[in-house]
């Protein structure tokens, strides 16, 4: 499958220069909206997004595939058109191979089963990298798992999805010291994001316009990151997380509310949908009575929790 191959190495190249393919790919925007920066009028005030986190994606059709399907297919039924899906990490479970090339001779690996089933949900996906989705413990660069999501889902390591009014953050809690095997610090279960990142989200940030952060570890496990937190804490207005694969309200984390995701892999029900208001610039999550907090279970979707718009 690899839809992506020949499109993003080709974009790898024009924004890398003459760059190995192992290159760090540089963080992009991604604009989920139609309407240009800025032009807040022509926007509809409510929009819509849905959120999942680890889909743990082995085998074709076992019970974590099949649960991804079945919440494509109630996406696919909502009263309302999404703005996209976001998907917080460990889209597969561990890594089989350790070479790009096994992955490239696998006509059927679990990144390819990975995008297939995303590729029939109703909007755009977006992702981040998740501890399972690499193997950095045994020696296998973070590289090749970045190749692997640009060439299958066109995912940069870290990037902004542009709603309109409002940012999606997508961020690599992989890409620190702490995830680095040669630096004194190493530690897998310790994300951090390095200087690099670090400097870009405050690029990101420094317009002042509400925005949401997601990453696949939670932020009271990310170590440089609290004082990004203290520093835009009036525009950050949510941050998302998976990892723990029970649902989770950690409610004001450094001063931002923050919440983790259930893991799908157990229950085709546990996805969130989420309102955007552009108007007043605040979020809803329309579903909340549905999680069982603390589980990674919730109860079936109807699409009477969405309610009808004057």
């Amino acid at each position: 499958m690899k839809k992506y191959s020949i499109l993003a190495i080709a974009l790898l190249f024009m924004a890398c220069g003459e760059a190995d393919l192992y290159d760090e790919p540089q963080a992009n925007t991604t604009s989920a909206s139609s309407t240009e920066e800025g032009d807040e009028q022509a926007l509809e005030r409510f929009q819509y997004i849905a959120v999942i986190a680890d889909t743990h994606i082995v085998l074709e059709d076992d019970l974590q595939a099949r649960n991804l399907r079945a919440i494509g297919e109630v996406l696919t039924q909502l009263p309302v058109q999404l703005l996209g899906v976001f998907i917080a990490g460990d889209i597969v479970y561990n890594l089989p191979y350790h070479t790009i090339e096994e992955y490239h001779n696998d006509p059927n690996d679990r990144f390819d089963i990975a995008q297939a089933i995303l590729e029939e949900f109703p909007a755009p996906c977006y992702l981040c990298i998740g501890n399972h989705d690499l193997a950095i413990e045994k020696g296998v660069p973070r590289q090749m798992t970045e190749q692997l999501f640009m060439e299958h889902f066109g995912a940069a390591p870290y990037y902004l999805v542009d709603l309109g009014v409002w940012k999606f953050i997508i961020l690599n809690n992989f890409h620190g010291p702490t995830q680095d095997p040669h630096h004194p610090s190493f530690d897998v279960q310790t994300g951090s994001l390095g200087q690099e990142q670090r400097e870009w989200l405050k690029r990101q940030l420094n317009d002042g316009r509400p925005a949401i952060l997601m990453s696949h570890f939670p932020p009271f496990i990310i170590n440089d990151l609290s004082d990004i937190f203290e520093e835009y804490r009036h525009n950050i207005r949510l941050f998302l997380a998976g990892h723990s694969h029970g649902w989770a309200n950690l409610s004001n984390h450094f001063g931002v509310p923050s919440l983790i995701v259930g893991t799908s892999q157990l229950d085709e029900d546990t996805f969130m949908i989420m309102e955007l208001d552009n108007k007043l610039k605040t979020w809803r999550i329309i579903d909340w009575e549905r999680f069982h907090w603390g589980s990674a279970y919730s109860t079936p979707w109807d699409n009477s929790f969405i309610e009808p718009k004057e």
